[in-house]
């Protein structure tokens, strides 16, 4: 015959001693920040795309991503072609994929695509990260027949308010992934493909206290 008492005193017992366990966790994870803003980038643009209703903000906010994208890559390979990158990190964007270009012999034209979305997106990051209170004058004279009220009540808008389109943000998309790829073609840096989120290692393990 099943003795209930003692089966539950011992369940108990037990209940009670894996209670007092615990679990030592340990976690490891490469974080590669250009993947993850690049994510937030597209993120950002798809959101614009469905609902227009704010989607110059949207598109402002993915413009910014995407311009971060490219100076953390060029952090993310810098220091696998110059050893002494810490000392040229401090260096603007440009300057840094100057020396990497040269370094890997990439052909830069600034004057051509992708290379050239370098002068647009730049100067709109600087103007949003140095932001700053201005006054914007605009004059012009438009035809009678092309007059409106709707046209009339629009804001006169800053360069960077210009650049914040769909348009800009789907282009300058496509020129930094065509710059990425360039680098990394150049360098071809073992087991490190672009846009690809870093690994995170996990173990636990059970042990009485």
């Amino acid at each position: 015959m099943v003795d209930i008492r003692k089966l539950y005193t011992n369940l108990f017992a037990e209940i009670k001693m894996t209670k007092k366990r615990k679990v030592p966790i340990t976690k490891e994870r490469e974080v590669k920040t250009y993947a993850e803003m690049w994510h937030t980038s597209r993120c950002l643009l798809k959101k614009a795309q469905e609902e227009p209703t704010g989607s110059f903000h949207q598109f402002m906010a993915s413009l910014v991503f995407t311009a971060f994208t490219l100076e953390a890559y060029l952090n993310h390979v810098g220091p696998k072609v110059y050893k002494c990158w810490s000392d040229i990190e401090r260096l603007g964007p440009r300057e840094k994929l100057n020396i990497i270009a040269e370094k890997l012999q990439i052909q830069i034209n600034y004057g051509r695509g992708p290379w050239q979305v370098l002068k647009h997106l730049f100067s709109f990051r600087n103007d949003i990260a140095h932001g700053k209170s201005t006054v914007v004058k605009l004059s012009y004279v438009e035809p009678i027949d092309k007059h409106s009220d709707e046209l009339f009540g629009k804001f006169a808008q800053t360069e960077w308010e210009k650049y914040c389109t769909e348009k800009n943000a789907l282009k300058a998309r496509e020129d930094v992934e065509k710059i990425v790829h360039a680098i990394y073609k150049a360098g071809q840096f073992e087991h490190d493909y672009p846009f690809i989120f870093g690994f995170q290692i996990r173990s636990a393990t059970v042990s009485d206290e």
